[in-house]
């Protein structure tokens, strides 16, 4: 979400090569929500009138690029950290590096939204005034909007709320459990933790539980992170590969069983980055120049497509 070990050495050797595969289902997914989010809002329903029926239902179905983005978090993320062993100190520089990473476009996205709500009150008939308080920025700004109940200013933040939870969780883990990457499988310890909190995920697709513990929990949807980190430790160590697959096996059937399309995408994603790692493909697959392109910008497109399509099909 095994490997021949003597791919394992050339890719390691050349750590600035980007994975292709991930940056282009990266561009899919995102793409794929902003097409979806444009059904949604009934501006393509001519379009959609036209197009097969095939069509129209991939379409609307587009809102799973989501899960994809999920899986692909795991399974970057599981690759960053994989050669560190993982302190408590090493939490906080690597939620820092992330937080670097991630913040000024989302901060300026949030931005964005509350601007092009207070020009929709004034120029598009139906449009309230937004409320706004300085608490529900706050929340925003530090990715809580979920847990404290604020409303979202972009329909999308919601992951991101997620994604925070989900990169503390998975590093806070590997320091608890002293992961030792010298060792096989991060360490027995390590081994043994992350199992752990595998079969803990699984009892939400799996239909045991259907609500978190708390308000915007990230345990309802961590297995899709979970299942891209799994695709990543079954790639680089086949020690791990039966474990891994077989979780995600079950995150399949589980899926299948349920009529679950999130979990579905979840598992048929971490099985593809599998399938084309232990290729030896994920430096070269769908190396598209207009698809690269398109994965470059997909957090920025994620981010603001909302307002600014809206603001186009209005006007």
């Amino acid at each position: 979400m095994t490997h021949l070990m003597i791919r394992d050495v050339e890719p390691l050797s050349r750590p600035q090569h980007r994975f292709t595969l991930v940056d282009a289902l990266r561009g899919v997914a995102s793409l794929s929500v902003v097409i979806y989010h444009a059904a949604e809002g009934r501006h393509l329903t001519g379009l959609l009138t036209l197009l097969p029926a095939w069509v129209a239902q991939v379409i609307k179905q587009g809102g799973l690029g989501v899960a994809v983005f999920f899986v692909l978090s795991g399974f970057v993320i599981a690759h960053s950290v994989a050669r560190s062993r993982v302190t408590f100190s090493f939490v906080g520089r690597f939620m820092l590096r992330r937080s670097i990473r991630l913040d000024p476009p989302y901060w300026l996205a949030i931005a964005l939204a509350i601007s092009f709500a207070y020009l929709a009150a004034q120029f598009v008939g139906g449009k309230e005034q937004p409320q706004v308080s300085l608490g529900q920025i706050a929340a925003h700004i530090f990715y809580l909007q979920e847990i404290f109940g604020y409303p979202g200013f972009n329909s999308v933040f919601w992951t991101l709320c997620q994604e925070v939870q989900f990169y503390l969780v998975f590093v806070l883990l590997l320091a608890v459990s002293h992961n030792d990457p010298a060792k096989p499988m991060q360490g027995r310890a390590t081994a043994l933790v992350f199992a752990g909190a595998a079969l803990i995920s699984l009892l939400w697709p799996l239909g045991i539980l259907s609500d978190g513990p708390y308000r915007g929990s990230f345990l309802p949807l961590w297995h899709g992170f979970l299942a891209g980190a799994g695709a990543y430790w079954a790639w680089r160590n086949p020690l791990s590969a039966i474990y891994c697959v077989a979780y995600i096996a079950v995150l399949l059937v589980a899926g299948m069983l349920r009529g679950d399309a999130f979990t579905i995408a979840c598992a048929l994603t971490a099985l593809l980055l599998w399938a084309f790692a232990a290729r030896g493909q994920m430096y070269s697959a769908l190396d598209w120049r207009w698809l690269q392109g398109l994965g470059a910008i997909s957090y920025s497109l994620y981010l603001t497509h909302n307002p600014i399509t809206a603001a186009m099909f209005h006007l």
